[in-house]
């Protein structure tokens, strides 16, 4: 298989993410730190905003509209009831994308394309520091931790 490594990474941070929402509601995808920060719902659309990024490195299409990225870019405001994109969706949007993601990095050989094997190797790394908040986010959701 190409690509192990960065294969590997994707494949645990979906893992992570789907025990840290089992269970959860939209309504509890929308709870966020009483001190400030971000809810499940934000780090999820989030991801999803930057596997733009990796789809372009990759060659596949787009999975966001214009709308989603300006709610989960980097520096957006707090996401709200009134703009979230339901969690469920989120996490059908996710999926749809792991599967092309993970088909993709297999067919494709970066052994010689250093610069791009780079920048997928930071947006799996970014993708995992997000994917680790959920356990967390999961807890101020009011459930027990998932993975233990």
């Amino acid at each position: 298989m190409n690509n192990i490594e960065i294969f590997t990474v994707y494949n645990f941070n979906h893992g992570v993410i789907h025990t840290n929402t089992e269970g959860l509601t939209h309504e509890d995808s929308l709870k966020s730190p009483a001190e400030g920060g971000n809810s499940i719902n934000w780090v999820i659309g989030h991801i999803l905003v930057s596997r733009d990024n990796v789809n372009e490195l990759l060659g596949l299409p787009k999975i966001c509209s214009e709308d989603m990225i300006n709610f989960y870019k980097r520096g957006s405001k707090p996401i709200t009831s009134m703009n979230a994109v339901k969690l469920e969706k989120l996490l059908e949007m996710l999926n749809e994308s792991q599967k092309k993601l993970e088909e993709k990095i297999q067919q494709i050989d970066l052994k010689d394309d250093e610069q791009r094997a780079r920048k997928l190797a930071f947006y799996s790394f970014h993708e995992a520091y997000h994917a680790g908040q959920t356990g967390l986010l999961r807890r101020i959701a009011g459930k027990e931790g998932a993975i233990k």
